[in-house]
């Protein structure tokens, strides 16, 4: 019954073997507190003192076991725009509701959130964005999703 038990994550490591692996979303390895359940159905625990995980970043626990961090595809939203004021006007909004965002020529991609259901609402009804919901490696401009 050792998979009943919690593991308490000690530190991070790079380039050392490990024994199992977990997949996380990008917002998931962006969380202070984490818990988790490996590939191998270990539960794990990840507790403030490290600002956020990074693919193949190794979670060493107490007990020395090692899981290493795989990246999941996101389900997100893709927006593509044909008009520059409609394309401005969606970014102004998506940037008010203080979202991670990936920003190209007349493209926006974001998580998909429930915060931003009214807006991808409208997005649809236009006929100057065409929205694609979809799964895919979320990279977000700049240094998203900070405090305040």
């Amino acid at each position: 019954m050792e998979n009943c038990m919690i593991k308490k994550v000690a530190k991070i490591s790079k380039d050392i073997d490990a024994t199992d692996e977990v997949e996380l979303s990008w917002f998931d390895m962006q969380k202070p507190n984490l818990t988790g359940v490996s590939k191998n159905g270990i539960n794990f625990v990840v507790k403030a003192k490290f600002t956020h995980l990074h693919e193949n970043d190794i979670l060493v626990c107490e007990d020395d076991y090692a899981i290493k961090v795989k990246r999941s595809a996101d389900e997100v939203f893709v927006l593509e725009f044909s008009d520059a004021l409609v394309f401005a006007k969606t970014a102004y909004e998506i940037g008010n509701r203080h979202q991670p965002v990936m920003i190209e020529d007349y493209k926006i991609t974001l998580l998909d959130d429930i915060s931003l259901g009214d807006i991808i609402k409208d997005c649809y009804t236009n006929e100057n964005i065409n929205v694609e919901k979809t799964k895919g490696y979320f990279k977000p401009n700049g240094k998203a999703h900070h405090s305040h």
